[in-house]
């Protein structure tokens, strides 16, 4: 899916001019193309070209001073307490991945189909697409991608807008033979044999895609639906397919991607994204392209928290756990927004790994005592009543015992008595 360009403001200009950087002395310190594998042919048969391209600087040199729009909404940094992606392949099957420092050292320059090296990006699209999934957060900025610490494997199908269905096809094969566990595709077209088979062998070898939605084509006003995003729609078959589409700040799903008609699983952040760019710049980018990577990120963090999750798992939790809530694009937001935390902590059933419906409380049923029979009560009435008469006795007794004996008692300042003579006279 190729981008829709956005023209540079006058302040961003400005701040290109003040911050200053040499994009091509940057280029040349930090580019992966001298840690790239010697050539060797691809699982297509195309051998790897020799290194040779025109790159295209982003127009910003600095990505400002706030949390861009996309990172606030989504707040992955939360999730990176559990896990940063580490240990994952992301293979990013697009116009190629230039150097840049947030991504140096985990950027490795895979197979090209074209005529020039996976490790230089000719039209802009493939280093951003890069920069949204894996940029670590920089010292003196506040850009960072998803999952930070996940491996970048370049795959280059492409040189210019557009690619051709064939390279796609051959570019996803690629990245499976070369051991990714998560492609992100952010290309666009039609349905084909080969398109089919590439994504059914990716399944087959447990391999999770994540596909753009797509944009209405400009040249031919076509809206689809657009593949690989579109197999998303068939899951018994596709499994492995999670379908992306674009919303823009207000959680609307923007002009660009409206009409399209491709089942969308999920959204993420598609207008007005901002990314790096070759030379260790940055630029604003729109199209579900972008939209994409975020929720390739998140793959890659579910993959690296759940490890024994196969493809389709995967993409199930994703879409059980993407706030449903979000999005206002009359059923273009699937799922809803991708949420990251949520993808990593969720508590969800094994199987599917989608929570099942709650069912209706049942009634509850509290059993009848049965009545007892005329000899029960009788006996009953009788043992009561004499239960009362020995309680009211017992009631007397304590009362009148202590009584009496109180009667019986001397008064406690009594003297002795006088003994009376013997012959009954008075004393003398």
């Amino acid at each position: 899916m190729r981008r829709v360009a956005v023209v540079a403001s006058a302040a961003a200009l400005a701040l290109v001019a003040q911050v200053g950087v040499d994009a091509a002395a940057f280029a040349a310190r930090s580019s992966p193309v001298a840690r790239a594998p010697a050539p060797k042919p691809s699982a297509s048969g195309v051998a790897q070209p020799a290194a040779g391209c025109g790159e295209q600087a982003g127009d910003l040199a600095s990505p400002g001073t706030a949390a861009p729009w996309a990172q606030q909404v989504l707040g992955f940094a939360d999730a990176w307490q559990f896990t940063t992606g580490q240990g994952e392949s992301v293979a990013v099957v697009d116009s190629g991945v230039s150097g840049n420092q947030q991504l140096s050292g985990r950027v490795t320059a895979g197979q090209s189909l074209t005529g020039t090296s996976a490790g230089l990006d000719c039209v802009d699209h493939g280093t951003g697409v890069a920069g949204i999934i894996a940029a670590a957060p920089g010292r003196h900025d506040p850009f960072a991608g998803v999952a930070p610490g996940a491996e970048i494997l370049s795959i280059k199908v492409t040189d210019h807008e557009g690619v051709d269905a064939g390279l796609l096809a051959a570019g996803i094969m690629d990245a499976v033979s070369d051991h990714a566990q998560i492609i992100n595709v952010s290309d666009q077209v039609g349905n084909t044999p080969a398109l089919s088979d590439a994504v059914l062998f990716a399944a087959r070898r447990n391999v999770v895609i994540v596909a753009a939605a797509g944009n209405t084509d400009q040249q031919t006003g076509s809206t689809g639906p657009f593949y690989p995003a579109a197999y998303a729609s068939d899951p018994a078959a596709y499994p492995n397919v999670l379908s992306v589409g674009a919303v823009d700040p207000a959680g609307a799903v923007p002009s660009f991607s409206r009409p399209v008609q491709t089942g969308v699983s999920v959204v993420a952040p598609g207008a007005g994204v901002l990314t790096i760019a070759p030379g260790g710049t940055f630029r604003q980018q729109d199209g579900t392209s972008f939209a994409t990577p975020f929720a390739a990120g998140v793959a890659a963090l579910v993959r690296a928290s759940h490890p024994k999750l196969t493809a389709g798992q995967v993409v199930s939790r994703i879409i059980a756990t993407a706030d449903g809530g979000t999005g206002a694009g009359a059923g273009r937001t699937g799922a809803g927004m991708v949420d990251p935390l949520q993808a990593v902590t969720a508590v969800l059933p094994a199987a599917g790994q989608q929570a099942a419906p709650r069912p209706a409380p049942d009634p509850v049923s509290l059993p009848r005592t049965a009545a007892p029979d005329r000899f029960t009560r009788m006996l009953a009435a009788c043992v009561t009543g004499g239960a009362l008469g020995a309680a009211g006795l017992v009631v007397v007794a304590a009362a009148v015992i202590p009584a009496a004996r109180r009667r019986r008692a001397p008064p406690e300042n009594a003297g002795p008595k006088t003994p009376r003579p013997a012959d009954g006279g008075r004393p003398s």
